[in-house]
């Protein structure tokens, strides 16, 4: 399966600290909380598989309010 290359956008300032983002945020890191401690169960491999694809979603949800990391590239 190819995976897609380009980068999420990010939030504003203004979008960060809104009443939406803080309500987004904080059911996220609920769930997230969630998954991991079904992870932390004796699940098969499919679904350990499975649940930790979902974490990896909700930690890129998360991060739509923090900086990207410069790269080279970024310096051309």
């Amino acid at each position: 399966m190819a995976e897609n290359k380009t980068q999420a956008p990010l939030l504003t300032e203004i979008e960060k600290h809104s009443a939406v983002w803080q309500k987004i945020t904080k059911h996220l890191e609920e769930r997230l909380s969630s998954l991991r401690a079904r992870n932390d169960n004796d699940l098969d491999e499919r679904r350990t598989a499975r649940l930790r694809g979902r974490l990896v979603e909700i930690k890129h949800l998360l991060a739509l309010d923090q900086p990207r990391p410069q790269t080279d590239a970024d310096d051309s």
